[in-house]
Protein backbone atom coordinates (compact mmCIF):
# COMPACT_ATOMS: atom_id res chain seq x y z
CA UNK A 1 0.00 0.00 0.00
CA UNK A 2 1.66 3.68 -0.73
CA UNK A 3 1.78 6.30 1.06
CA UNK A 4 -1.18 8.15 -0.29
CA UNK A 5 -3.41 5.14 0.51
CA UNK A 6 -2.03 5.04 3.69
CA UNK A 7 -3.15 8.54 4.46
CA UNK A 8 -6.52 7.83 3.08
CA UNK A 9 -7.17 5.29 5.40
CA UNK A 10 -5.54 7.12 8.22
CA UNK A 11 -8.15 10.18 7.76
CA UNK A 12 -11.18 7.38 6.67
CA UNK A 13 -10.50 6.01 10.60
CA UNK A 14 -9.72 9.17 12.77
CA UNK A 15 -12.47 11.19 11.30
CA UNK A 16 -14.98 8.30 10.78
CA UNK A 17 -15.60 9.37 7.01
CA UNK A 18 -15.99 6.97 3.82
CA UNK A 19 -12.89 6.07 1.63
CA UNK A 20 -14.12 8.39 -1.24
CA UNK A 21 -14.55 11.34 0.90
CA UNK A 22 -10.89 11.26 2.01
CA UNK A 23 -9.74 10.21 -1.43
CA UNK A 24 -11.42 13.50 -2.08
CA UNK A 25 -9.80 15.54 -0.03
CA UNK A 26 -6.18 13.95 -0.58
CA UNK A 27 -7.57 14.99 -4.01
CA UNK A 28 -8.08 18.98 -3.29
CA UNK A 29 -4.87 19.02 -1.47
CA UNK A 30 -2.76 17.51 -4.21
CA UNK A 31 -4.93 19.75 -6.53
CA UNK A 32 -3.89 22.81 -4.72
CA UNK A 33 -0.01 21.94 -4.63
CA UNK A 34 -0.34 21.20 -8.78
CA UNK A 35 -2.06 24.58 -9.71
CA UNK A 36 0.24 26.87 -6.71
CA UNK A 37 3.27 28.89 -8.07
CA UNK A 38 5.91 27.03 -6.96
CA UNK A 39 4.51 23.83 -6.64
CA UNK A 40 5.07 22.29 -3.22
CA UNK A 41 7.55 25.08 -2.06
CA UNK A 42 4.89 27.58 -2.83
CA UNK A 43 2.23 25.61 -1.13
CA UNK A 44 4.25 25.48 1.88
CA UNK A 45 4.79 29.47 2.17
CA UNK A 46 1.27 29.80 2.43
CA UNK A 47 1.42 28.09 5.88
CA UNK A 48 4.45 29.96 6.69
CA UNK A 49 3.12 33.79 5.85
CA UNK A 50 0.88 32.71 8.27
CA UNK A 51 2.88 32.13 11.57
CA UNK A 52 3.61 28.47 10.84
CA UNK A 53 7.12 28.58 9.77
CA UNK A 54 8.23 26.36 12.82
CA UNK A 55 5.26 23.75 11.87
CA UNK A 56 6.36 23.22 8.26
CA UNK A 57 10.47 22.97 9.51
CA UNK A 58 8.73 20.16 11.89
CA UNK A 59 6.89 18.77 8.91
CA UNK A 60 10.01 19.02 6.47
CA UNK A 61 12.27 17.12 9.40
CA UNK A 62 10.19 14.82 10.40
CA UNK A 63 10.06 16.05 13.99
CA UNK A 64 6.28 16.90 13.96
CA UNK A 65 3.01 16.35 12.50
CA UNK A 66 0.63 18.14 14.97
CA UNK A 67 -2.52 18.97 13.61
CA UNK A 68 -2.99 22.61 12.19
CA UNK A 69 -5.38 24.63 13.94
CA UNK A 70 -8.75 24.95 11.61
CA UNK A 71 -8.12 28.74 12.27
CA UNK A 72 -4.75 28.57 10.65
CA UNK A 73 -5.94 26.34 7.74
CA UNK A 74 -8.95 29.05 6.54
CA UNK A 75 -5.96 31.74 7.10
CA UNK A 76 -3.90 30.12 5.15
CA UNK A 77 -5.68 28.67 2.00
CA UNK A 78 -8.67 30.96 2.02
CA UNK A 79 -11.95 30.45 3.24
CA UNK A 80 -13.25 30.08 -0.54
CA UNK A 81 -10.63 27.55 -0.97
CA UNK A 82 -12.13 25.68 2.02
CA UNK A 83 -15.84 26.04 1.33
CA UNK A 84 -15.22 24.87 -2.19
CA UNK A 85 -13.44 21.91 -0.76
CA UNK A 86 -16.35 21.11 1.56
CA UNK A 87 -19.02 21.85 -1.18
CA UNK A 88 -17.02 19.38 -3.43
CA UNK A 89 -16.46 16.90 -0.69
CA UNK A 90 -19.94 17.15 0.63
CA UNK A 91 -19.03 17.36 4.19
CA UNK A 92 -19.50 19.85 6.46
CA UNK A 93 -16.81 23.19 6.60
CA UNK A 94 -15.91 22.17 10.61
CA UNK A 95 -15.03 18.69 9.28
CA UNK A 96 -12.97 19.98 6.19
CA UNK A 97 -11.12 22.72 8.25
CA UNK A 98 -10.09 19.75 10.91
CA UNK A 99 -9.47 17.14 8.40
CA UNK A 100 -7.38 19.21 6.47
CA UNK A 101 -5.55 20.57 9.49
CA UNK A 102 -4.61 16.60 10.24
CA UNK A 103 -4.06 16.14 6.66
CA UNK A 104 -1.51 18.50 5.64
CA UNK A 105 1.60 17.75 8.25
CA UNK A 106 1.22 14.06 7.08
CA UNK A 107 1.12 14.71 3.48
CA UNK A 108 4.02 16.94 3.45
CA UNK A 109 5.90 14.60 5.48
CA UNK A 110 5.00 11.69 2.60
CA UNK A 111 6.28 13.93 -0.03
CA UNK A 112 9.39 15.56 1.25
CA UNK A 113 11.28 12.09 2.10
CA UNK A 114 14.53 13.25 3.67
CA UNK A 115 13.37 17.00 3.75
CA UNK A 116 14.03 17.47 0.33
CA UNK A 117 11.13 19.23 -1.38
CA UNK A 118 10.52 17.58 -4.94
CA UNK A 119 9.79 20.48 -7.68
CA UNK A 120 6.92 18.42 -9.54
CA UNK A 121 4.66 16.07 -7.89
CA UNK A 122 5.52 11.95 -7.84
CA UNK A 123 3.81 9.57 -9.59
CA UNK A 124 2.23 8.26 -6.61
CA UNK A 125 0.17 11.71 -5.51
CA UNK A 126 0.03 12.37 -9.04
CA UNK A 127 -2.29 8.93 -9.68
CA UNK A 128 -4.86 10.68 -7.34
CA UNK A 129 -5.15 14.36 -9.48
CA UNK A 130 -9.14 13.77 -11.40
CA UNK A 131 -11.41 16.26 -12.54
CA UNK A 132 -13.96 14.04 -10.59
CA UNK A 133 -12.38 12.89 -7.10
CA UNK A 134 -15.58 12.03 -5.44
CA UNK A 135 -16.84 9.75 -7.76
CA UNK A 136 -14.22 7.88 -8.48
CA UNK A 137 -13.45 5.54 -6.16
CA UNK A 138 -12.84 2.11 -5.33
CA UNK A 139 -12.17 0.06 -8.58
CA UNK A 140 -13.04 2.91 -10.96
CA UNK A 141 -10.12 4.78 -9.15
CA UNK A 142 -7.52 1.82 -9.40
CA UNK A 143 -8.27 1.91 -13.59
CA UNK A 144 -7.81 5.82 -13.72
CA UNK A 145 -3.97 5.04 -11.61
CA UNK A 146 -3.61 2.00 -14.14
CA UNK A 147 -4.29 4.19 -17.43
CA UNK A 148 -2.05 7.51 -15.86
CA UNK A 149 1.00 5.41 -15.42
CA UNK A 150 1.00 3.64 -18.27
CA UNK A 151 0.83 7.07 -19.94
CA UNK A 152 -2.48 6.76 -21.96
CA UNK A 153 -3.88 10.19 -23.24
CA UNK A 154 -5.86 12.36 -20.67
CA UNK A 155 -8.71 12.72 -23.38
CA UNK A 156 -9.10 9.35 -21.78
CA UNK A 157 -10.20 10.62 -17.90
CA UNK A 158 -13.52 11.91 -18.92
CA UNK A 159 -14.64 8.85 -20.91
CA UNK A 160 -13.53 6.59 -17.30
CA UNK A 161 -15.02 9.54 -14.92
CA UNK A 162 -18.50 8.77 -17.08
CA UNK A 163 -17.89 4.75 -16.56
CA UNK A 164 -17.48 5.64 -12.77
CA UNK A 165 -20.69 7.52 -12.41
CA UNK A 166 -22.67 5.26 -14.56
CA UNK A 167 -21.50 2.15 -11.90
CA UNK A 168 -22.09 4.35 -9.17
CA UNK A 169 -25.72 4.40 -10.14
CA UNK A 170 -25.77 1.17 -10.91
CA UNK A 171 -24.02 -0.51 -7.55
CA UNK A 172 -25.64 2.82 -5.49
CA UNK A 173 -27.67 0.62 -2.49
CA UNK A 174 -31.62 1.10 -2.55
CA UNK A 175 -33.91 1.62 0.35
CA UNK A 176 -31.42 2.99 2.13
CA UNK A 177 -33.03 6.34 2.86
CA UNK A 178 -31.71 6.92 6.55
CA UNK A 179 -27.66 7.37 7.06
CA UNK A 180 -26.56 8.81 9.94
CA UNK A 181 -23.19 10.02 8.74
CA UNK A 182 -25.41 12.28 6.66
CA UNK A 183 -27.96 13.32 9.05
CA UNK A 184 -25.18 14.48 11.32
CA UNK A 185 -23.13 16.09 8.51
CA UNK A 186 -26.16 18.46 7.92
CA UNK A 187 -26.96 18.95 11.34
CA UNK A 188 -23.02 20.18 12.09
CA UNK A 189 -23.60 22.64 9.26
CA UNK A 190 -26.81 23.80 10.64
CA UNK A 191 -25.86 24.49 13.71
CA UNK A 192 -22.49 26.26 13.03
CA UNK A 193 -24.52 28.24 10.70
CA UNK A 194 -26.91 29.04 13.53
CA UNK A 195 -24.44 29.86 15.91
CA UNK A 196 -22.77 32.23 13.42
CA UNK A 197 -26.08 34.08 13.04
CA UNK A 198 -26.62 35.18 16.20
CA UNK A 199 -26.58 38.61 16.62
CA UNK A 200 -25.11 40.73 19.92
CA UNK A 201 -27.91 40.33 22.66
CA UNK A 202 -29.09 37.13 21.50
CA UNK A 203 -32.00 36.21 23.99
CA UNK A 204 -31.76 31.81 25.73
CA UNK A 205 -33.92 30.52 22.95
CA UNK A 206 -32.33 31.71 19.88
CA UNK A 207 -28.86 30.15 21.65
CA UNK A 208 -30.55 26.58 22.96
CA UNK A 209 -32.48 26.42 19.25
CA UNK A 210 -28.95 26.62 17.67
CA UNK A 211 -26.87 24.23 19.85
CA UNK A 212 -29.53 22.08 19.80
CA UNK A 213 -29.24 21.92 15.84
CA UNK A 214 -26.19 20.24 16.74
CA UNK A 215 -25.94 16.13 16.53
CA UNK A 216 -23.44 14.28 19.69
CA UNK A 217 -22.98 11.62 18.20
CA UNK A 218 -21.90 9.31 20.95
CA UNK A 219 -20.72 5.98 20.61
CA UNK A 220 -22.76 3.02 21.89
CA UNK A 221 -22.42 3.10 25.74
CA UNK A 222 -19.57 5.19 25.66
CA UNK A 223 -19.49 9.25 26.82
CA UNK A 224 -16.68 10.07 25.51
CA UNK A 225 -17.47 13.16 22.73
CA UNK A 226 -16.39 12.27 19.02
CA UNK A 227 -14.09 14.16 17.73
CA UNK A 228 -17.11 15.23 15.04
CA UNK A 229 -18.02 17.18 17.72
CA UNK A 230 -15.44 18.94 19.21
CA UNK A 231 -14.90 21.99 16.98
CA UNK A 232 -19.03 23.05 17.53
CA UNK A 233 -18.27 22.59 20.96
CA UNK A 234 -15.36 25.15 20.87
CA UNK A 235 -17.39 27.63 18.71
CA UNK A 236 -20.51 26.86 21.17
CA UNK A 237 -18.32 27.70 24.00
CA UNK A 238 -17.02 31.35 23.01
CA UNK A 239 -20.46 31.60 22.40
CA UNK A 240 -22.04 31.12 25.22
CA UNK A 241 -19.67 32.91 26.97
CA UNK A 242 -20.44 36.29 25.53
CA UNK A 243 -24.06 35.54 27.29
CA UNK A 244 -24.79 37.69 30.25
CA UNK A 245 -24.08 35.28 33.03
CA UNK A 246 -27.23 35.44 34.27
CA UNK A 247 -28.46 33.13 31.41
CA UNK A 248 -28.02 29.49 32.65
CA UNK A 249 -28.52 26.32 30.46
CA UNK A 250 -29.09 22.68 31.75
CA UNK A 251 -27.47 19.98 29.50
CA UNK A 252 -29.68 16.93 28.63
CA UNK A 253 -29.06 13.61 28.06
CA UNK A 254 -31.35 11.11 26.41
CA UNK A 255 -31.12 7.85 25.27
CA UNK A 256 -33.24 4.71 23.59
CA UNK A 257 -35.11 2.59 25.19
CA UNK A 258 -32.45 -0.16 24.26
CA UNK A 259 -31.02 -1.89 27.25
CA UNK A 260 -31.65 -1.47 30.88
CA UNK A 261 -33.32 1.78 31.89
CA UNK A 262 -31.60 1.84 35.20
CA UNK A 263 -27.86 1.88 32.80
CA UNK A 264 -29.37 4.04 30.20
CA UNK A 265 -29.78 6.81 32.94
CA UNK A 266 -26.75 6.74 34.22
CA UNK A 267 -25.21 6.64 30.63
CA UNK A 268 -27.46 9.47 29.42
CA UNK A 269 -25.90 11.28 33.12
CA UNK A 270 -22.22 10.36 32.08
CA UNK A 271 -22.74 12.11 28.96
CA UNK A 272 -24.81 15.21 30.12
CA UNK A 273 -21.87 15.68 32.14
CA UNK A 274 -18.78 14.80 29.98
CA UNK A 275 -20.50 17.96 27.28
CA UNK A 276 -20.92 20.14 30.25
CA UNK A 277 -17.14 19.48 31.52
CA UNK A 278 -15.64 20.08 28.25
CA UNK A 279 -17.76 23.84 28.07
CA UNK A 280 -15.99 24.19 31.13
CA UNK A 281 -12.43 23.48 30.46
CA UNK A 282 -13.20 26.28 27.23
CA UNK A 283 -14.24 28.60 29.58
CA UNK A 284 -17.55 28.60 30.20
CA UNK A 285 -18.34 29.25 33.90
CA UNK A 286 -19.24 26.95 35.92
CA UNK A 287 -22.88 28.15 37.38
CA UNK A 288 -24.17 28.48 34.05
CA UNK A 289 -24.14 24.89 33.28
CA UNK A 290 -26.03 22.20 34.81
CA UNK A 291 -25.97 18.13 33.29
CA UNK A 292 -29.00 16.10 34.00
CA UNK A 293 -29.82 12.66 32.52
CA UNK A 294 -33.15 11.68 31.83
CA UNK A 295 -32.45 8.36 30.07
CA UNK A 296 -35.12 6.61 27.55
CA UNK A 297 -37.76 8.79 29.70
CA UNK A 298 -38.15 11.60 27.15
CA UNK A 299 -38.66 10.48 23.86
CA UNK A 300 -38.76 12.76 20.83
CA UNK A 301 -39.34 9.90 18.18
CA UNK A 302 -40.51 6.38 17.99
CA UNK A 303 -38.34 3.93 19.28
CA UNK A 304 -39.58 1.41 16.52
CA UNK A 305 -37.50 2.49 13.86
CA UNK A 306 -33.89 2.78 13.48
CA UNK A 307 -33.99 6.45 12.60
CA UNK A 308 -36.76 7.05 15.98
CA UNK A 309 -33.77 5.68 17.94
CA UNK A 310 -31.16 7.78 16.76
CA UNK A 311 -33.10 10.94 16.90
CA UNK A 312 -34.03 10.08 20.87
CA UNK A 313 -30.09 9.24 21.36
CA UNK A 314 -29.32 12.92 21.97
CA UNK A 315 -28.09 15.67 23.90
CA UNK A 316 -30.54 18.92 24.55
CA UNK A 317 -29.57 22.66 25.11
CA UNK A 318 -32.52 24.16 27.14
CA UNK A 319 -32.78 27.74 29.27
CA UNK A 320 -33.31 27.53 32.94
Amino acid sequence: MGTMDLLINDVENHFGISDAKAGSLLSSLLGLIQQQKGGLSGFLDRFRSVGLSDMVSGWLTGATASPISPESVQSALGSQTVSSIASRTGLSLSMVTAALGYMVPRLVRGLTPGGTIPTRLPADAMSYLSNTPEIVTGGARDAVRSVERKGLPRWLWPLLALVAILLAVLLWPRGASFNIEDQIRTASAKASAALAALKPGFSAADLTSALNLEIINFSTGSAQIPDSSILFLNKAADVIKTAPSTMSLEIGGHTDNVGDPAANLALSQQRADAVRNYLISRGVPSDQLVAKGYGDTKPVASNDTDEGRFQNRRIEFTAR
